[in-house]
């Protein structure tokens, strides 16, 4: 899996991280601590999460980075 720095990333227990804010095991092997392979937030995910008020966004402190339902995969 190649991790792209600006997409979105569900990790561990449901934590959201921009591909720059990945750890390092997760960046080189796609899976997280616990060796669950990470999910790429899609615009369906998007969608759920606004469905029940949550916002997908990059759990790190400044970052900002948000998911947009407009994304379609390459």
């Amino acid at each position: 899996m190649r991790v792209q720095s600006e997409a979105l990333y569900l990790t561990d227990n449901g934590a959201c991280y921009c591909g720059a804010h990945l750890g390092m095991t997760a960046k080189a092997t796609g899976r997280d601590i616990s060796g669950q392979p990470i999910h790429r937030v899609t615009p369906d995910d998007v969608r759920e999460a606004k469905a029940i008020g949550c916002d997908l966004t990059c759990e790190t402190p400044r970052c900002g980075r948000t998911a947009s339902a407009l994304w379609t995969p390459a």
